[in-house]
């Protein structure tokens, strides 16, 4: 589907992108909005992705009514207000060519998609857009995480009454994704090499994070999601015009570690030192 779409979930502050984030006050007039209203996921036309988003949504998604349409119906119920839609889609940022790639969800009411901004975004999930994800339906194999945690996000935006703009959103969400961070040592890292890039090696991982990981290839990391694996955790970068990077329970879709940068198209050793702190945090004297 050549339009600006393509599809999911997370939250932001400002200039910086997430992923697995509620964007909004879930007492705010959008969110209330968006509860009374049906869900409208857009297929993008890839067999693949369309058929695990499919299943992730029939197995997973009680939070509204939803069905499935593709790009063209998405054109005629766009300005509907008691639609909401779950669609593949890139944002332009404040400079021409700069662009965030997202799986987001939006209200209904606007005359086109291509009239979405930035705080329109109910929630989203950035891509990898500048890793392994540059054609946006390659986040396929992931989508059944990415939906748990966009559920899971907003259920704790409410459970642990984190209220404010998106940024104090943002803010209380990674900390109770991070005081997770110490059970990834109870279980393998996995590191797909494919997403990584290549400013890091399985050598600088070493000579940082002091517990067990492993490099992986794409298929394995796609199984082990598949199979819902309590052996592993799996980092995930979310690059695109900023850097995102999160930790998944493939078993369940819950994030254990977020952080973020402004910029940045690679995953460094910094980035890694930073995990591997959360991981095994000082202890306060």
């Amino acid at each position: 589907m050549k339009t600006k779409i393509i599809f999911l979930f997370a939250l932001i502050c400002s200039f910086v992108a997430n992923a697995q984030l509620s964007a909004v006050d879930y007492k705010s007039e959008e969110y209330s909005q968006f509860k009374a209203s049906k869900t409208y996921v857009v297929l993008s036309g890839d067999k693949k992705f369309d058929e695990e988003m499919k299943a992730a949504m029939n197995d997973l998604w009680k939070v509204t009514p939803f069905s499935f349409i593709g790009g063209k119906e998405l054109e005629a119920k766009i300005t509907e207000k008691n639609a909401s839609f779950i669609t593949l889609i890139v944002i332009e940022g404040a400079k021409a060519g700069q662009n965030y790639h997202y799986l987001a969800l939006l209200n209904g009411g606007k005359k086109k998609l291509s009239k979405y901004e930035y705080q329109d975004m109910l929630a989203y999930c950035p891509l990898n857009f500048f890793g392994n994800e540059f054609k946006l339906t390659a986040s396929s194999y992931r989508v059944r995480n990415m939906i748990e945690s966009m559920i899971l996000s907003m259920d704790l935006v409410q459970k642990n009454d984190i209220r404010g703009n998106s940024a104090k959103i943002v803010k209380g969400l990674q900390e109770v994704y991070n005081e997770r961070a110490p059970k990834i040592k109870e279980r393998t890292l996995l590191f797909c090499e494919e997403s990584l890039g290549k400013k890091i090696t399985k050598a600088d991982i070493a000579g940082i994070y002091p517990h067990k990981f492993e490099m992986c290839s794409k298929e394995k990391l796609e199984q082990v999601i598949k199979d819902k694996s309590t052996e592993y955790y799996y980092f995930q970068p979310a690059i695109t015009l900023n850097k995102s990077m999160f930790v998944f329970d493939p078993s369940n879709g819950e994030v254990v570690y977020f952080d973020y940068q402004i910029m940045g198209l690679n995953i460094n050793k910094g980035n890694i030192e930073d995990l591997a702190k959360a991981v095994s945090p000082k202890k306060k004297k």
